[in-house]
């Protein structure tokens, strides 16, 4: 019997270990695209709700820490043990600067 999957996802994901800041703790990410993220973390959430996180970029030739301000809706999420795996659909984004409500640019909508 062979079993057919069907690819849901819009934008290519890229595997990537960026650090993730969220309300009550952290994460990391395992990929990422232009219109989701999926990270692991401790902390404990649950499908539809609302997310909003940070993602740290770093530049490659030693500038500031670039921090990206990142709000969605949370699509599932995966029992790890004790840790869980959390995908993300973004709805909109924001650049900050290195200090939390810096805003450096306007908010993208996807």
């Amino acid at each position: 019997m062979e079993t057919t999957f069907l690819e849901r996802r819009k934008e290519y994901r890229f595997r990537g270990a960026l650090d993730v800041e969220l309300e009550k703790g952290s994460g990391i990410t395992h990929d990422l695209s232009a219109s989701g993220v999926y990270f692991v973390t401790d902390q404990s959430f649950a499908p539809a709700e609302p997310i909003e996180f940070f993602l740290n970029l770093e530049h490659s030739d030693l500038g500031p820490l670039v921090r990206v301000r990142c709000l969605g809706e949370i699509v599932r999420v995966n029992s790890m043990g004790k840790r869980m795996g959390v995908a993300v659909a973004v709805s909109s984004y924001s650049f900050a600067g290195s200090s939390p409500g810096l805003s450096n640019h306007e908010d993208r909508k996807e």
